[in-house]
């Protein structure tokens, strides 16, 4: 009998070894603790860096840039479309048979209302964007910050229907 004794105290004795549900529950509270701290100071970083914000904005800017052009297309049609003409925010005089524009007095076509970045439009008239087919343009918005750097572009391509 003392060998049975001393063979269940060995199995009990080496059953011991491990994690009390205490130490666990511990364990789970400090990790969690420490990770919230990580993902918050994650979150102030990013919230006050003013990159995201500069890109949305300047992206925003191109957009609306963007559908000021694409409506001067439908006002004035696809033949008056052309490099003089097409930017909204430009006045442009009579010409041939097409109409004379005033420039526009929306917010995306004021200085004041682009916190001082600069929006290039760009109109390609032969078409070569989609391979030199002349029954399309193709418009460029680039948006760059007062140091030049480019923040923003959107392409689009208007047809002749």
């Amino acid at each position: 009998m003392s060998v049975l004794k001393k063979y269940k105290s060995r199995i009990i004795a080496s059953g011991q070894r491990g994690l009390t549900l205490i130490e666990v529950i511990a364990f789970i509270v400090i990790v969690g603790v420490l990770v919230s701290g990580l993902m918050s100071g994650f979150s102030v970083a990013m919230r006050g860096s003013g990159v995201p914000k500069q890109v949305t904005l300047a992206l925003q800017l191109a957009q609306e840039r963007m559908e000021l052009i694409r409506a001067r297309k439908d006002i004035v049609g696809f033949a008056c479309f052309t490099g003089t003409r097409f930017d909204p925010c430009t006045a442009a005089a009579l010409a041939g048979s097409c109409p004379a524009m005033p420039a526009s007095t929306h917010p995306a076509c004021n200085a004041a209302t682009t916190f001082g970045f600069t929006i290039t439009p760009v109109l390609d008239e032969t078409g070569v964007c989609l391979g030199g087919d002349t029954n399309y343009k193709c418009i460029t918005v680039t948006v760059t910050d007062g140091g030049g750097v480019r923040l923003s572009e959107l392409q689009a391509a208007v047809a002749n229907y």
